[in-house]
């Protein structure tokens, strides 16, 4: 928000720059403790944030793995059961963000872009987005790989994304969006845990990006809801960079 300018709604009310702070705050506290860092006294949440993004870039995705093994051993086998015993039903997550600054093809492509190419600038964008990111890596054919805490969950979870493959989605496509960033979400082990359907349109102002993120109906509704707030916060500021890098990342549109 600050000098670009966005707009969050979450259940039709306004997300603020200050709801926003808050909310992240906790969740990078949360962040430090759940990679053993110790919290820095004093400190502002800008401050936080660049020392944790830091410590995060110069890990491995193995390392930061081995790290959180533990929990992400447990979070598989309760995202499994729940994942098989919740069959197709589905809770969602869902946020909207209004920006100006660009255009929706330019920023799909450019998200695209950072979703699907792994590059050394694209990991430390997608781990500075939001504090309880840990792993956002593609692989070579684009499958990205995410290990993150999903809302207010009690520890991260490791999933695999598929972009363009929407057979396990039950979210619908709204056909007024012209653009849209979807894919199922799986284990490791294939068992389909959810996705995402983020879709995007132009406005007379600029774009608007509907943003849905799908749980097994059996996650709590606490966490479900919570989610909307990550959603805003990394979608907030993957806009931001993407608006004032947008001429630089051109060059690197296929």
């Amino acid at each position: 928000m600050k000098d670009v300018n966005i707009k969050v709604l979450i259940n039709r009310k306004q997300f603020t720059q200050q709801d926003m702070d808050v909310w992240k705050k906790q969740r990078i506290k949360k962040a430090y403790k759940t990679l053993h860092i110790k919290i820095p006294q004093k400190a502002s949440i800008s401050e936080m944030s660049d020392k944790l993004t830091k410590w995060k870039v110069q890990l491995s995705d193995d390392e930061i793995s081995k790290i959180l093994r533990k929990k992400l051993f447990f979070s598989k086998y309760v995202m499994k059961v729940a994942g098989r015993l919740s069959g197709k039903k589905r809770r969602v997550a869902r946020t909207t963000i209004l920006a100006k600054g660009i255009s929706v093809d330019k920023f799909s492509k450019l998200l695209d872009l950072l979703m699907v190419e792994a590059a050394k600038e694209h990991r430390k964008v997608n781990l500075s987005v939001y504090p309880e990111h840990y792993v956002l890596t593609p692989d070579k054919n684009g499958v990205l790989e995410v290990i993150e805490t999903t809302g207010n969950a009690p520890v991260p979870v490791q999933f695999f994304i598929t972009f363009g493959d929407e057979s396990g989605l039950t979210e619908p496509k709204n056909p007024k969006f012209t653009h849209q960033s979807a894919g199922v979400a799986k284990l490791e082990d294939g068992t389909i845990i959810g996705g995402v359907r983020h879709q995007f349109r132009d406005t007379p102002a600029g774009i608007e990006c509907r943003l849905a993120v799908e749980f097994p109906v059996l996650c709590p509704p606490i966490i479900v809801n919570a989610h909307q707030k990550h959603l805003a916060v990394e979608f907030t500021n993957w806009l931001i960079w993407i608006i004032k890098n947008q001429n630089e990342m051109e060059n690197f549109v296929h």
